[in-house]
């Protein structure tokens, strides 16, 4: 004869495939969170760039300047630069300031995937222990008539 199936078997895989998709949400948030991360970290190195390049050309200019190579049309023409290059400036820090933002949606999608998660988990937890005592309750049962199957077939014949 074939044990019986537990009774909530279905709910078991249900919540199973559940934990399955949260793990697989969680797997993707994590990819975008890196993904947002690295934008960040080069929109970051770029400023940082910028910014080095923008102050190479200030010393040189300065060098020039002090050595009167300059005249006053380069004057004219460092002094139009300096507005492009604040406008630069200010576009990579709006740029940055985008990737941070996406960077902390991206990590705000994470910790709920991440939670989202531990609670589908929890979830497949209760079933699991309920299977557990069901299945406990069940090997009782079939070892109470086993043991009584054994005391019945041994007993002394009656005089």
């Amino acid at each position: 004869m074939r044990p019986p199936k537990y009774p909530l078997e279905p709910l078991a895989e249900l919540r199973d495939r559940r934990v399955d998709e949260a793990v697989g949400g969680l797997a993707q948030a994590i990819r975008e969170r890196d993904a947002a991360e690295r934008a960040r970290e080069a929109k970051e190195r770029d400023g940082r760039a910028h910014a080095v390049a923008a102050e190479g050309v200030r010393r040189a200019e300065a060098e020039a300047m002090g050595h009167g190579v300059l005249r006053a049309a380069d004057l004219a023409q460092a002094a139009a630069w300096e507005v492009r290059v604040a406008a630069e400036k200010q576009a990579l820090a709006s740029a940055i300031a985008r990737a941070q933002a996406e960077e902390a949606a991206a990590t705000g999608q994470e910790r709920r995937a991440l939670d989202e998660v531990a609670e589908r988990k929890a979830q497949a937890e209760v079933v699991a222990k309920d299977r557990g005592r069901w299945e406990g309750a069940r090997r009782k049962r079939v070892e109470a008539r086993e043991e009584e199957a054994s005391s019945e077939a041994w007993r002394p014949p009656k005089p």
